[in-house]
């Protein structure tokens, strides 16, 4: 006698009603996945947003180490880049602010992959319902 083979995708499958749900774990709703939708959203636009902040400072970090903590020196450093900037033909700055684009980016993706496992690992927690 030969057992029939029957598989079943993740598409044959359908949601176990209340009575099939395992004691403690609450009945996950159109609505409460919408919600966790929404807070995923919301906290990945916060992450993004602070990330790039982040990366937005590190071209003012550099400055600020160049000129060893001292205004003066960090206005005059500041204050050299953009005679030089100015005093540049268009071919020449275009090219520098070419290259500060890649630079920029490049540091805002080493930001937000240097960040990104915890920001997994929090949202997890924070979805789950665990508490600190």
């Amino acid at each position: 006698m030969s057992m029939p083979l029957h598989l079943v995708t993740p598409f044959d499958r359908t949601d176990p009603s209340e009575d099939e749900q395992p004691v403690g774990q609450p009945v996950r709703t159109l609505r409460s996945r919408m919600a966790d939708g929404c807070y995923i959203l919301l906290r990945g636009c916060l992450f993004l947003g602070s990330s790039y902040l982040m990366a937005l400072g590190l071209p003012l970090l550099f400055f600020l180490l160049l000129s060893g903590g001292n205004p003066d020196a960090f206005f005059a450093h500041v204050a050299n880049l953009g005679d030089r900037f100015l005093a540049a033909d268009l071919a020449r700055r275009v090219t520098f602010l070419g290259q500060c684009k890649f630079v920029l980016i490049g540091l805002a993706t080493l930001v937000v992959v240097w960040r990104m496992p915890r920001f997994i690992r929090d949202l997890d927690r924070e979805l789950s319902g665990e508490k600190l």
